[in-house]
């Protein structure tokens, strides 16, 4: 019979007592070997556990006493020899209840092997043996043989160490279900089988392998604990995904999206497990509530069944522990996964009856190490995926399971073998400090690797929203798009739960375009989301809304941290920290007042309005054309059609099917009037409205704009470009007028009048300041500056300084937004140091920039074609020269400018 020891103690003792227990033990065995012993005596900077001398040799011993769970690491072999030699001691002794690391366990062979002395190794058997032969202990067989008749013994026998005595603890096992729930207790030292209840009961409180068994005195024995646990064990329930995509349980694996990296992270610890360069044998794949970490459990689970790289190496068992019923169901989970990877040809045999009584005996079991053997020889490896973990942490009657998970983890560490143990752990749950599954985690904690789920990021979003797509059989319209990216802040439930509720108002008869219209409905979600809670969970909201963010001890203190959690997993809260939020912005705004905020746009064109119109004023005319027939007849380059299809996707003007760009709108009044309505919903124009300011400059749309993109990740300078392209748009769709350097909010905006102001072909260097960012160096640098200084210092008016040849400089002045022309008069609206600023900001000195940075030695005909190819100009030979000149002396200019 396969026997182990277990130190045990009561609920009230401590480890101290646990450690005492064998140290009392160990000075037993040498006194009577004859040595005068002293028991957990200080030294100078050395604590021993026990000290013996012999008394007629003199010989000394220096004993570590280890009552571990766990496997002991190499590091406890060296400090006992470092201290003994310190100490001239030459014989030291290693006793350890638990097994010994594959470091230590190397460590031992070697020294044997090498018949080296000076220290002796007593692991469990060993100490047996060591009792055995000192008298201290029956031999557990010979105990057991008379009543072999009236019972089927088990294969494994546990020594049971206490601070009364030591006791022989054997599992009977129940034949007809292959299971063990009963067990004989003998004391090991008379051989005495114990039958009292009194004693037995308070045996069994005792912290052991065998508590949760029947502990049999005169009554015989209970089979309906066998029945429950076969039960329990017939009721394994792998980890299910939804039936479809709008089912809000995990994601089928067809369904899944994202995730390449961790995923891909998660099988490369798996393969270093496999190929023996990794000695982590846990892992956890961890995040807060709805982040997606089953539908990573099952997208891992079909990958390594499906993909022939991995399915000859990794059989991945996935269960769902709500079904735990007993704190055995770890040990019924380790069996179903071997029993599973029978069935599917996995190990080295298709079916085994092996007798379940603990987790020890099942991992020793002859037929056990035989396939963990088989495993490694055929470079296989199996996983066992523990999922929604933290659903036991309110069910105080499965508090044991988590020490057998603990000895589970130990066991399997122990092994070194071809096991992985792996566990979903949610981050945004409290676990109080005496809750045994704190200990578990953090006792753990150097012993698992770790995998955590972040966010989405935009291109798992991107995924996401095609596959809804498909589920809608159209594209989503881009403005929707663009609404879920930004709403559903990178939670994966977030985005599922705003697509499933798009997917039956669209299911339900409306269009995307209604729906977006109507605020996607959002008053229906958020009333669902209220209807659900009961009376205290809606006040809890209320108060969480109204202290947003709130302290959570303080809502858990009011409001009990059950109901907090319950609204956690609900995912109606979010905890970060120490700190709760509603789930979303808008679902605080719909609780606190019962308003849903307009649908606001905050795209930015690609493009300046006149490239984009003038595209889209080309479809009307010719109608539909490939994206090579639309380059050809506005003489810009394939990028630049790409930009302006982008553009128009997310207007909603366009549509692309097999290269053919199609265009919405059926008139030019159409189409302004779809883009007036849209840049309405822009977040910038609304908050123009919103402040209700009857005029303002340039600068002012300045700071607006940078306190509505405060969070975007992007350059201050692009955000420049940006503001000022964003500006040109507004000002184009008639949305905002500027007189005299005064901007104002348009109070009509009426298509025919943009459309005239589309149609109409400005001369040559007529440029109004924010209508674009683009200067063409009109005039010399010299004369910019002597024109700006005759108008500053003689009030010269428009009419005089055009006679004097000064055209040209005056459109550059207007184009760097220097001055603004009143009638005949000049109003000054910058310095002339602001201006070279503003010169040096704009797109085409920016791009000329970075051209001679990569071509110092660049021709004016070859600057003006590329000038002409980026920006969607079309000029005769000359013009691309004047114009590649003229941006060329501005360019070096402004840079010795810098110089200086």
């Amino acid at each position: 019979m396969n026997t182990k020891i277990e130190v045990c103690i009561k609920e009230e003792e401590t480890t101290t007592c646990k450690g005492g227990i064998l140290e009392k033990l160990v000075a037993q065995v040498l006194t009577c070997q004859q040595y005068e012993v002293t028991q957990t005596v200080r030294v100078t900077g050395i604590e021993i556990d026990v000290l013996a001398q012999h008394k007629f040799t003199g010989q000394t011993i220096l004993v570590e006493c280890k009552a571990w769970d766990s496997a002991l690491p190499a590091d406890v072999i060296t400090k006992l020899l470092g201290n003994g030699l310190l100490k001239g001691i030459k014989t030291c002794w290693l006793v350890t209840t638990g097994g010994l690391s594959k470091d230590a366990e190397g460590i031992r062979i070697e020294w044997e092997n090498a018949k080296r002395e000076g220290l002796v190794f007593f692991t469990q058997n060993r100490i047996i043996d060591l009792l055995t032969d000192s008298h201290l202990i029956k031999s557990v067989d010979i105990i057991c043989e008379p009543l072999k008749d009236r019972f089927t013994m088990g294969s494994e026998a546990l020594l049971m160490l206490t601070s009364e005595g030591m006791y022989w603890i054997v599992p009977v096992t129940d034949s007809e279900v292959g299971l063990s729930s009963s067990v004989l207790a003998f004391d090991a030292t008379t051989g005495r089988r114990i039958v009292s209840t009194d004693q037995l009961n308070e045996l069994k409180t005792r912290k052991n392998s065998f508590s949760s068994f029947q502990w049999l005195g005169e009554e015989p024995v209970d089979t309906k604990i066998s029945e429950v646990l076969m039960e329990e064990y017939n009721n394994i329930v792998p980890v299910i995904s939804g039936d479809d995509w709008t089912d809000y349980r995990p994601a089928r694996p067809e369904d899944f999206v994202g995730r390449k990296k961790i995923l891909s992270n998660i099988f490369e610890f798996w393969e270093n497990v496999n190929g023996g360069s990794s000695n982590t044998r846990l892992f956890s794949i961890k995040a807060p509530s709805g982040m997606g970490k089953s539908s990573v459990v099952l997208k891992a689970v079909s990958i390594a069944s499906s993909n022939r790289k991995y399915s000859k190496k990794f059989f991945v068992f996935a269960v769902d522990v709500r079904t735990a019923v007993s704190s055995r169901y770890a040990e019924m989970a380790l069996k179903a996964c071997f029993d599973s990877a029978d069935e599917h040809g996995f190990t080295d045999i298709t079916q085994r009856n092996v007798t379940s009584t603990t987790i020890n005996q099942f991992l020793h079991n002859e037929s056990i190490q035989k396939t963990l053997s088989y495993l490694k020889e055929q470079g296989k490896t199996m996983v066992i995926i523990f999922d929604q973990f933290e659903e036991l942490f309110s069910k105080k009657e499965l508090y044991p399971l988590f020490d057998s998970v603990k000895s589970l983890c130990n066991e399997v560490d122990a092994l070194q073998g071809q096991l992985v143990l792996g566990f979903a752990w949610k981050t945004d749950l409290t676990i109080p400090v005496e809750h045994p599954a704190y200990y578990l985690w953090s006792n753990l904690a150097d012993r698992r690797k770790e995998f955590e789920l972040q966010q989405f990021k935009p291109s798992e979003i991107k995924s996401a929203i095609g596959l809804f797509g498909k589920q809608l059989q159209e594209p989503v319209n881009p403005i929707l798009a663009n609404y879920l990216t930004k709403q559903c802040q990178g939670y994966p439930w977030l985005l599922k739960k705003l697509c499933i509720h798009v997917f039956k108002l669209i299911h339900e008869g409306s269009s995307q375009e209604y729906v977006i219209g109507q605020r996607l409905n959002i008053v229906d979600l958020f009333e669902r989301d209220i209807s659900e809670l009961t009376p205290d969970q809606h006040a809890c909201v209320l108060e969480i809304a109204k202290t947003s963010p709130a302290d959570y001890f303080a809502i858990a203190e009011t409001y009990g941290s059950d109901m907090v959690q319950a609204l956690i997993n609900a995912r109606v809260v979010i905890r970060r920290a120490s700190k709760l939020t509603l789930y979303w912005d808008i679902f605080r705004d719909y609780v606190l007042n019962h308003v849903t905020p307009e649908l606001l746009l905050d795209y930015i064109p690609q493009l300046q309005f006149g490239s984009d119109i003038r595209a889209f004023t080309c479809l009307l005319e010719h109608g539909d054309m490939t994206s090579a027939e639309l380059s050809k007849q506005l003489s810009v380059s394939p990028a630049t059609v790409d930009n302006i299809m982008i553009d128009a996707v997310m207007f909603g003007v366009a549509q692309k099917n097999n290269n053919t760009i199609h265009l919405i709108p059926e008139s030019k009044e159409d189409l302004v009037l779809q883009l007036q309505t849209l840049f309405k919903k822009h977040v910038i124009y609304s908050e123009l409205k919103q402040r209700g300011v009857e005029s303002f400059d340039y600068v002012y749309f300045q700071k607006i704009f940078q306190s509505s993109y405060n969070d975007v990740n992007i350059k201050e300078k692009t955000k420049e470009m940006y503001c000022s392209k964003l500006y040109g748009w507004l000002l184009r769709l008639g949305l905002l007028e500027e007189v005299k350097g005064h901007v104002t909010i348009a109070s009509t905006a009426n298509p025919k009048t943009v459309l005239l102001n589309t149609q109409r072909t400005p001369r040559r260097g007529k440029y109004q300041w924010g209508n674009s960012n683009l200067f063409w160096g009109q005039s010399s640098p010299d004369k910019v500056i002597d024109a700006y200084d005759r108008i500053a210092s003689e009030s010269i008016g428009y009419e005089a300084l055009k006679s004097q040849g000064y055209r040209n400089a005056i459109e550059a002045l207007v184009a760097a937004g220097a001055i603004t022309k009143n009638g005949d008069a000049f109003v000054i609206r910058c310095n002339l140091e602001q201006v070279f600023k503003n010169i040096k900001e704009t797109e085409t000195i920016k791009f000329a920039q970075k051209t001679m940075a990569e071509h110092p030695e660049i021709k004016s005909e070859s600057m003006g074609i590329l000038l002409e190819e980026q920006f969607s100009r079309k000029w005769t030979p000359a013009s691309q020269k004047r114009y590649g000149n003229a941006i060329i002396r501005w360019v070096k200019y402004l840079n010795n400018l810098t110089k200086t």
